[in-house]
């Protein structure tokens, strides 16, 4: 993975709004070469490597038996996506 792709997967997050809950389907569909996963907020623990809207993104390396975040983009082998909590929540 590299920085621009990170960078338009970013952008496209932004451009999903408030009222996509899940946008992991888009983003498959317009990058088909990559691998997505959809957590919640309290299912993830770190720092996100980009934050897109109401969206935050971590990088996933499943290159070992168990799976594990990652900052480092040539490790990544997947991209979570975590959908900020609400505010007062």
């Amino acid at each position: 993975m590299s920085e621009s792709e990170l960078d338009l997967i970013a952008e496209s997050l932004d451009g999903f709004g408030a009222s996509s809950g899940n946008p992991v389907a888009g983003l498959r569909q317009r990058f088909p070469g990559l691998k997505f996963v959809r957590l919640d907020a309290g299912e993830v623990e770190g720092r996100p490597v980009r934050s897109a809207g109401r969206f935050e993104l971590y990088l996933l390396d499943t290159r070992e038996h168990c799976p594990v975040l990652t900052d480092d983009l040539a490790a990544a082998t997947a991209v979570v996506v975590v959908r900020q909590k609400e505010q007062g929540l």
